[in-house]
């Protein structure tokens, strides 16, 4: 009977599926042409031609696109048309292939690769053979017949010969196969290929002269003069004499709005946002109601006009020579699901330097305003009385206006989160006082003010109508940050709305801080508006700096899709609001709230996480760097962070970007420039490791309703780590696919079911493997609405990344677990071979010792005014040195007191490394309570009996081995040892 009844639920569901496609109009395809706009064509789906600036990545490009019917034809990879912001490898770092000699001059650090063996010969004529050098405090450095020398930190740099290359101050270049470039002054440029161009890089933009046959790509405020022939892509401000522009007109289009195009019939109505090249003139209003579009909502200072057209108007739009996009409406998600210590806070509170240039004053971000884009804010809550000095209710109609009219905005509102509580518990994050909580639940930056901006449900409208309000009104408020914890399921376009505000807002010079996204944790989930070279990005972490498995991380591999940096999102404490109760309710219902805040503290605190939470906590610390030096630019400000950020292994740049917020030296470095940090991030790639990806394979099959798909996919034995992504559509589709993997064993080893709402993006599953076994994996697609859904076609990837280590000719004895150690140790960047062996037998100096500490155990990085070690004085070093003996937990070399030695070339003993490992991992407390163990080794006693408990601990944690009956304290700690250490802290770090 009940097989009867299924099928005939069947029967009656398919009736009225043909039913609904009988009543859909049909419909020819609409093809989008970049500088052409929308046409209506013959062919099925959505289709773009030419290079759209929409991201589409070799997975993107596949699912998002393919399973929704649309096509994009020569867009390879990733396509970024007028985004300012180069990247280069490492922080600080210039790579020079093919010179034939370079002479450095106050270089802090030069790494030599790809040689056979390096002979250095003294003063006195003496010869040297040496697979690495290190050379410090170098006065003038000459290199002759190299093939490849990367030079890090460099102050001046001058290859003479037959290439000619002169290259000053500059902190992040590549350059290959350059005759006669010179560049001076540059933040960071990619030249290639070029003969006989000189550059001339000012703050105020560039100018080049005398030169035939120009091309310039994302390039703002460009001065071009004497010039036949120019193609200029997404230029921004281009004024020209005598010269014919190219690249006006259309530039993208919305997919989404596309495939809604696709759907209807000409005259239907869409809601939809209509960006220009520049502010809208009374000459483009009056093209718009020629063809019938009689009313909108325009922007002040946003180039862009909300408006309800036809779908025949909108195509006639696109046409239009001063339209630069069109984009629809779509509702945004709002990114929620002990952090001042791991990120520093609280170092940066007691600074003794810090409070004495402040006047006698912490730093709290007094004079700077924050601006909170979200929900709003309850301006009623105790811990933010007297610190919203604008409270904004967005309330504009929506495009429904009779003639183009501006936002209607509410100001001077008390509260204007009247439904959510989201904006309040952000606001409180970044600034607000602890008044309730006698401080303990203070902001990063309570000295700050803020200005709230209530876009409601977060719908794409109003949340431009808050942007455009802070391009009129942010300076007059002194607004120098902007919190955005909201999301879009799309591709990344640098001409979506969203991002063309977030760079008119850099260019005034204010911070714009996004959150990462919570689509963890698979590949590629990265929040569209994170990804602009010029926001900061954040992702989230535990308050132990354990990636939050919600996440969002980019394409594995990626030099521009990851978050900026990382803070903590996971069970935050912040404001609950006094009227909207909706955040933090998950706090109560699990009790979480109950344990953490006394009955006296609950009506005003609750707990949330996701990166909606981690975002604002670095915004506030941003609002520190410019109490310390106002004068620093969105640019620098992203610079600092970057650098000054604590590094995180196991996880890589695509999961945390430069690691943990240090809002401690962040501030430091903003105050004390010449406190610079960092900048041994750019000598951290020797070649020691290189990470491969293979060629995405594609599946793809039907999942009927309340049954599942199978198909089995085969990872290769050198597999390091796999990624299975699935994605259906349309993206009006009402069904929920559910994504299992079993191991060759038959074992299941991931499950992804997530929540999927509408959009380009949002029809997806993921699922990522470390270390994966090698065989044949069964996938496993599960319809899980039952009989109550449709049959669903479905695409799937697996992308699987590989790991090639150097050939190492004295590691093939050693057994697979301590080859597995020093593996660790090079994927993490943490030690390096040496030429073509990894000498483990080799011993490890105090300095090695501290080095590998400061790469692999996450101490954050510290520099002081002064050197605080009379042997250790010169900046690379110091900064290493510093770091480990100011680490949170105290000095991780208890035998070196400050103005003493520190002894950097001596080598580590076993006893030193067994203090300093345990401290390092967190673990010194343990070690001090048992401190006068009894330890089976027969040079116990010869210990004092408060360093026992350490090796203790060293050994039980497997931070440390020993063989026979002693335990040797006073012989040198081998790199084999040292790697061990290093792979044991890592697993704890991440467990």
């Amino acid at each position: 009977m009940l097989d009867r009844a299924r099928q005939k639920l069947r029967q009656v569901v398919a009736l009225a599926l043909i039913l609904s496609l009988s009543a859909v109009p049909l419909n020819a395809g609409i093809l989008i042409t970049v500088a052409d706009g929308i046409t209506v064509t013959g062919a099925d789906g959505v289709t773009y031609t030419g290079p759209t600036g929409i991201t589409a990545t070799g997975v993107d490009g596949f699912l998002a696109f393919g399973v929704n019917g649309i096509t994009a034809t020569g867009v390879d990879g990733i396509t970024a048309t007028g985004v300012d912001g180069v990247i280069f490898a490492g922080t600080n770092g210039i790579t020079a292939t093919g010179v034939d000699g370079i002479t450095a001059t106050g270089v802090d650090g030069i790494t030599a690769t790809g040689l056979n063996g390096l002979t250095i010969i003294d003063s006195s004529g003496r010869s040297y053979e040496a697979d690495a050098v290190s050379i410090i405090r170098p006065t003038g450095i000459t290199a002759t017949g190299v093939d490849g020398i990367t030079a890090t930190g460099v102050d001046g740099v001058t290859a003479t010969g037959v290439d000619g290359l002169r290259i000053l101050r500059a902190d992040g270049i590549t350059a290959t196969g350059v005759d006669g470039l010179q560049i001076s002054g540059a933040d960071g440029i990619t030249a290639t290929g070029v003969d006989g161009v000189t550059f001339s890089i000012a703050p105020d933009g560039i100018t080049i002269t005398g030169i035939d046959g120009i091309t310039a790509t994302g390039v703002d405020d460009l001065l071009l003069t004497g010039i036949d022939g120019i193609t200029a892509t997404g230029v921004d401000g281009l004024v020209g004499s005598g010269i014919d522009l190219v690249g006006a007109g259309l530039r993208s289009v919305d997919p989404e709005l596309a495939d809604q195009l696709n759907r209807l019939t000409d005259d239907s109505n869409i809601n939809a946002i209509v960006v220009y090249h520049r502010l809208p003139a009374e000459s483009d209003l009056d093209d718009l109601r020629r063809l019938g579009v009689l009313g909108g909502t325009r922007y002040r200072v946003l180039p862009a006009i909300v408006l309800t057209a036809t779908r025949r108007q909108l195509m006639a739009i696109s046409r239009l020579p001063n339209v630069r996009s069109i984009y629809g409406n779509r509702t945004l998600q709002m990114l929620m699901d002990a952090s001042r210590r791991v990120t520093g806070v609280d170092r940066e509170r007691a600074d003794a330097d810090l409070i004495n240039r402040n006047g006698g004053m912490p730093v709290s971000g007094r004079g700077v305003t924050v601006a909170v884009l979200d929900t709003g804010i309850d301006g009623l809550h105790p811990d933010l009385a007297g610190r919203v000095i604008r409270n904004v209710k967005l309330v504009d109609l929506q495009s429904a206006s009779v003639g183009f009219t501006y936002p209607i905005n509410l100001e001077g509102l008390p509260n204007t989160d009247l439904l959510s509580g989201h904006g309040t518990f952000v606001a409180g994050v970044i600034a607000g006082s602890g008044a309730r909580s006698n401080g303990k639940y203070s902001g990063v930056a309570p000295g700050a003010q803020l200005v709230g901006l209530s876009a409601g449900d977060l719908n794409l409208f109003f949340v431009l109508s808050g942007f455009d309000y802070l391009l009129e009104h942010g300076a007059e408020l002194g607004v120098q940050v902007v919190s955005c914890s909201f999301s879009a399921n799309t591709l990344y376009d640098p001409n979506d709305p969203v991002n063309i505000a977030t760079k008119m807002l850099t260019e005034q010079g204010i911070n714009v801080v996004f959150s990462a996204g919570n689509g963890g944790p698979g590949q590629g989930t990265l929040n569209p508006y994170a990804m602009s070279p010029w926001v900061i990005g954040v992702g989230a972490t535990d308050a132990c700096g354990r990636l939050a498995s919600f996440s969002a991380r980019g394409p594995f591999g990626s030099a521009s899709i990851r978050p900026t940096l990382v803070a903590p999102g996971v069970n935050i404490a912040s404001l609950r609001s006094t009227t909207a109760p909706l955040t933090g309710l998950l706090g109560l219902t699990t009790g979480q709230d109950l344990q953490r805040f006394t009955l006296a503290e609950l009506p005003f605190y609750t707990t949330a996480s996701g990166t909606s939470f981690s975002a604002p906590q670095v915004a506030g610390t941003i609002a520190l760097m410019l109490e310390a030096n106002p004068n620093l630019t969105p640019a620098q400000v992203r610079d600092i962070l970057q650098r000054t950020a604590t590094l995180l292994p196991p996880y890589y740049q695509h999961e945390v970007g430069a690691g943990m917020l240090n809002a401690h030296a962040a501030v430091l470095e903003a105050a004390f420039p010449e406190r610079r940090m960092g900048t041994f991030r750019a000598a951290l790639d020797h070649r020691q490791v290189s990470f491969v990806n293979d060629p995405v394979q594609q599946f793809s099959g039907v999942v009927e309703p309340g049954r599942s798909f199978t198909t089995n996919l085969t990872i290769p034995e050198t597999a390091w780590r796999a990624s299975v992504q699935i994605a259906w559509g349309p993206m009006m589709s009402l069904n929920d696919l559910g994504l299992t993997l079993y191991d060759p064993a038959g074992a299941q080893r991931a499950a992804a079911n997530t929540l999927n709402l509408p959009g380009l993006t949002g029809k997806r599953e993921r699922a990522v493997i470390n270390q994966p076994a090698f065989g044949p994996w069964q996938v496993r697609v599960a319809h899980t609405l039952g009989i109550v859904g449709t049959p669903q076609p479905f695409r799937g990837t697996l992308e699987v990344t590989r790991v090639d280590y150097p050939a190492m000719s004295d590691i093939s004895n050693l057994g697979p677990a301590a080859r597995e150690d020093i593996y660790q140790s090079l994927r993490a960047y943490v030690m390096w071979p040496f030429g073509g062996r990894f000498r483990p037998d080799f011993s490890v100096s105090r300095y090695d010792l501290a080095l590998a500490l400061l790469l692999g155990a996450r101490v954050p990085q510290y520099r002081p005014g002064q050197p605080r070690f009379t042997d250790v004085c010169d900046r690379a070093r110091m900064l290493v040195v510093e770091s480990v003996q100011a680490a949170p937990g105290g000095p991780l070399f208890t035998d070196a007191a400050p103005g003493t030695m520190f002894r950097p070339d001596a080598p580590a003993t076993r006893l030193t490394a067994a203090i300093a490992l345990v401290r390092a991992a967190g673990l010194g407390p343990e070690a001090e309570a048992r401190a006068g163990a009894i330890l089976p080794f027969t040079d116990t006693l010869t210990l004092p009996a408060s360093q026992r408990g350490y090796i203790a601990v060293a050994l039980s944690r497997d931070l440390l081995t020993a063989s026979g009956l002693t335990f040797r304290p006073n012989s040198p700690l081998t790199r084999l040892e040292l790697a061990h250490a290093m792979a044991t802290i890592i697993r704890l770090a991440a467990q």
